[in-house]
C-alpha cells in the first residue's frame, strides 16, 4: 500500500471510527464530533516532513466520507490521484500511469488501522490512547498509538481539533517521518451522490487485480 494511500486511509479511518466517552478536553471534543455524524466533505492539505521536520512533499486534494465504510479520496495538486471503496472493494487509480488497481476491501485494510472503516469495534480496541491537552492556540490534542503492527510502519498518530472539528491528523512513522493532514471546508453530514462512491475504469487503461 503506498504513503498517499495509507496517509489517506488513516486519516478516513479516525474520521469514520467511534470513540467511547471518555474525560478529557481532546476527546470530549471527538465524541461530539463524531455523534450523529453520517457523512463529510473536507478539503485537505498533505504533508510529508523529514526527522527534521523539513517538508519533502506536499498534496492537496478532496475527501468525501459515508459511513460506515464508503470514501473518495482526490488527490488533486499536485499530480492527480484517486481511491474510491464502495463497501466491498477499494479502487486504486493513477492517471499518470494509465492503471487501475482494485483489491477487496476487507483484504486491501486487514491490519492496518483502516480495518476500522468497516469494524464496529471502539477505537480503543486498535489502538492506545492519550489525551494530550489544549494548546495556547485552542487546539486540544489526542494521541493513539497502534496496539499492533501496522502496515506502513505508523507508529503514532494525533489528532488536534478546535471546537468539535477534527483540524488537524499527525501520523510518525518508523523512520521519523511525519505526514500531516489540515482540513478546511468541512461540511457535515452532506448530501453526497451515490455514484461518488462508485468506480469504474476508463477505456483503455490496466487493470491489476479482480473488480
Amino acid at each position: 500500500m503506498n504513503r498517499h494511500l495509507s496517509s489517506g486511509l488513516l486519516a478516513l479511518v479516525l474520521l469514520s471510527a467511534a470513540l467511547p466517552a471518555s474525560a478529557g478536553e481532546g476527546l470530549d471534543r471527538l465524541d461530539r464530533f463524531f455523534e450523529g455524524l453520517t457523512s463529510l466533505r473536507a478539503d485537505f492539505v498533505q504533508t510529508l516532513a523529514d526527522q527534521n521536520g523539513e517538508v519533502i512533499e506536499k498534496s492537496e486534494g478532496v475527501l468525501l466520507l459515508e459511513r460506515p465504510g464508503r470514501f473518495r479520496l482526490q488527490y488533486t495538486h499536485p499530480y492527480e490521484n484517486l481511491y474510491v471503496a464502495d463497501g466491498k472493494k477499494v479502487w486504486m487509480y493513477d492517471p499518470g500511469l494509465e492503471q487501475v488497481t482494485v483489491r477487496d476491501q476487507a483484504e486491501a485494510l486487514d491490519n492496518t488501522p483502516a480495518l476500522l472503516l468497516s469494524d464496529t469495534r471502539p477505537l480503543k480496541d486498535n489502538f492506545r490512547i492519550k489525551e494530550l491537552g489544549v494548546t495556547k492556540d485552542g487546539i486540544a490534542w489526542v494521541a493513539l498509538r497502534p496496539r499492533g503492527e501496522a502496515e506502513g510502519g505508523f507508529e503514532s498518530i494525533r489528532i488536534g481539533l478546535e471546537g468539535q472539528w477534527v483540524r488537524v491528523m499527525e501520523m510518525r512513522d518508523g523512520l521519523g517521518q511525519t505526514t500531516q493532514l489540515r482540513f478546511f471546508r468541512l461540511e457535515r453530514n452532506p448530501k453526497i451522490a451515490a455514484k461518488a462512491f462508485h468506480f469504474q475504469p476508463p477505456a483503455g487503461v490496466d487493470v491489476i487485480g479482480q473488480p
